[in-house]
């Protein structure tokens, strides 16, 4: 059985490597980067079926690069999950098309369900 691929990006080192630690323990098989200048290159090689991206991140803006990903024919596919720490206002303040966003901090068995979903679907 092949396991789904999971997508992490985030610049806060600790909560990258505790998103790796956790969605494998889950099942998943994942990669994580924090930054986003990697994206493209991770998606080529690893084809993931979900892609979770901090929306603040130190080198851009996870709302921006969402809604490049989404609109390229190559990732357009990809469900894209965001973190923030932001309120809901000011992350409406551009349009992103993200298939679901979950607030920091999180409950693991919140961003699971989220996961599933997405993945399911």
């Amino acid at each position: 059985m092949t396991k789904n691929k999971i997508l992490v990006i985030d610049d806060d080192v600790e909560l990258l490597e505790a998103l790796e630690d956790f969605l494998c323990t889950e099942g998943f098989e994942v990669r994580s980067s924090p930054n986003h200048q990697s994206i493209d290159r991770i998606n080529e090689e690893f084809h993931p079926d979900l892609i979770i991206l901090d929306i603040a991140l130190g080198d851009g803006d996870g709302r921006t690069i969402c809604y490049e990903l989404k609109n390229s024919e190559a990732t357009a596919h990809i469900p894209i999950l965001l973190l923030t720490g932001l309120s809901y206002q000011h992350i409406s303040e551009i349009e992103c098309l993200a298939d679901g966003i979950i607030g920091k901090p999180f409950e693991s068995s919140h961003l699971l369900l989220n996961i599933k979903e997405l993945i399911l679907n």
